[in-house]
């Protein structure tokens, strides 16, 4: 059996360091009376490989095509709408107590981030016009691969995608003030996010009602 020096504590594992305080565990080694527990990322590896290829496959024909333009830079904005997601998914998986809270903050802090760039580079309103848009097309559709493949209960779920929803509909107000130079990335994103908005209270307006009554203490 194992110890641990600083815990002071038997430990009957097979690994090397204590369960407690991370420290190297001496002694011989035991089999470990507690199931073997996959990851999620372990689970779900071919998923997240599968869409890393598709993500360079589609980043690389964006690439493509834009080089032969020699017109557009769009492939840029592609590729960081996929890093973006795959920073999102990446954080989410390894702070599963609270995911869909830790989406709306990074969706908050990068478009933060971005617009700040924009304006301390001399503002040239591409943060408004293709960024914020694809941050909240990217916070969506990583809440609705997340609620695939974790299959969480939805209060939580609903909350922040509600949240992230009513976000992505801000981009009609860059639409119709014409601060931006085109219009398109904020009426995909606007659009998408009413028909996920309307779709939720459509098929889940029970289960919003009950989450909005428990977060407003009713």
């Amino acid at each position: 059996m194992k110890q641990c020096k600083k815990c002071h504590v038997k430990v009957r594992t097979d690994e090397d360091v204590c369960p407690l305080c991370q420290n190297k565990l001496v002694g011989s080694k035991i089999e470990n009376i507690f199931p073997y527990v996959p990851t999620i990322k372990k689970r779900f590896s071919l998923f997240f490989k599968i869409l890393l290829l598709v993500s360079i496959i589609i980043s690389l024909i964006c690439v493509a095509i834009d080089y032969a333009l020699n017109k557009y830079h769009f492939s840029l904005l592609v590729v960081f709408g996929f890093v973006c997601l795959f920073i999102i998914l990446k954080t989410t998986m390894t702070k599963r107590d609270s995911i869909y809270k830790t989406i709306l903050w990074q969706l908050v802090i990068f478009a933060i981030l971005i617009i700040s760039w924009d304006y301390f580079t001399g503002w040239h309103s591409w943060s408004l016009t293709y960024a914020v848009p694809i941050l909240c097309i990217v916070g969506s559709v990583s809440i609705a691969i997340l609620s695939i493949v974790l299959h969480d209960y939805l209060d939580e779920e609903l909350f922040y995608f509600i949240c992230i929803a009513l976000i992505g509909i801000i981009p009609l107000i860059f639409v119709f003030t014409n601060i931006i130079t085109n219009k398109i990335p904020s009426v995909i994103c606007a659009f998408l996010n009413i028909f996920c908005f309307i779709g939720l209270v459509i098929f889940k307006s029970k289960e919003i009602l009950e989450e909005l009554k428990r977060r407003m203490h009713i």
